[in-house]
């Protein structure tokens, strides 16, 4: 049995940090597979008590150079834009080191160390670090992650099948969100709920939701989409975090987890009202800065590939 990467299903720790990178001209796959070998071992220094989680994830050229392990169906982010303009760009890049830890500053050394490693060979898109608020709160104030498959499901709904390219690995969508809280906090008790399609106070689901909620677009239903009479397909195991820059921007650093990639595909084609349906409320106050899919290799890819 293939297993996944620790750090994707393991409890969530209260800081995160993401960083994206690209291979120069002329890179040496050597340098980087050493890189990556070394900061599998991040926390084994002596003195080092509090446990970091390491994720790799890989982009489709990277990954392709890396193994012959290859899960099916695996695409560069598109970009999605919406009849009337709104946009999620897309910023695929090579690979995304993920870590988390409860102790920020030893996510910080993880990430600066591997890329002081791969200097001159890959180079930094974007970085963001993030944390987690109150009881998982977005900072809209709503509960995040409400539509997680329960623990025990979580391993099926977001890895690949053994049998399976790429089994024990997974899929995922990577996406910062920018937040324009003044227009959301403007906005009626009532408005926002409807636009999450949950309750504010505890996450319950609406009875009732209207076509623009954002759960009636990423809630994927064997039939219509949000009919809760009807089974669940294609769920995502979320571990999305806020972030707060110095120049005052705000929002959610979105990470989904599946074992395909294609429910990912649909959600953001939905989201966007790109087969038929109605825009996202989400999006009138909320803008993807960045967006990339990756694929996280299993453990036992990652030892084979790295040496």
């Amino acid at each position: 049995m293939a297993n996944p990467q620790h750090a994707i299903l393991t409890n969530l720790t209260k800081y995160q940090w993401y960083t994206h990178f690209s291979r120069t001209d002329g890179a040496d796959l050597g340098v980087i597979k050493r890189a990556l070998r070394d900061t599998r071992a991040a926390g084994a220094q002596t003195g080092v008590t509090t446990p970091i989680n390491v994720c790799f994830l890989f982009g489709p050229t990277l990954l392709a150079d890396l193994t012959d392990d290859i899960p099916d169906d695996f695409q560069p982010y598109p970009g999605y834009e919406s009849s009337d303009g709104k946009v999620a760009k897309a910023t695929q890049e090579e690979l995304l080191l993920w870590i988390h830890s409860d102790e920020k500053d030893l996510c910080w050394e993880t990430q600066f160390r591997f890329r002081n490693a791969v200097a001159g060979h890959m180079t930094v898109a974007r970085e963001t670090p993030t944390f987690i608020y109150r009881n998982s709160l977005d900072l809209t104030g709503f509960i995040d992650g409400t539509g997680n498959p329960v623990p025990e499901d979580q391993h099926d709904r977001a890895i690949v099948p053994d049998g399976k390219p790429g089994a024990g690995g997974s899929f995922s969508i990577a996406q910062r969100w920018v937040h324009d809280l003044a227009y959301f906090e403007g906005l009626s008790l009532n408005d926002q709920e409807n636009l999450f399609g949950r309750k504010k106070a505890d996450s319950a689901r609406l009875p009732k939701q209207v076509p623009t909620s954002h759960l009636s677009h990423v809630e994927l239903r064997e039939g219509a989409t949000a009919d809760d009479t009807k089974p669940k397909r294609g769920e995502m195991v979320r571990r999305s975090t806020p972030y707060a820059f110095h120049d005052g921007t705000v929002g959610l650093y979105f990470m989904g987890f599946c074992r395909e990639q294609a429910p990912l595909r649909e959600r953001m084609e939905a989201i966007y009202g790109m087969n038929g349906q109605q825009r996202d409320a989400l999006t009138d106050y909320s803008t993807p800065a960045s967006g990339s899919f990756y694929f996280a290799p299993s453990i036992e890819t990652l030892d084979a590939s790295l040496g």
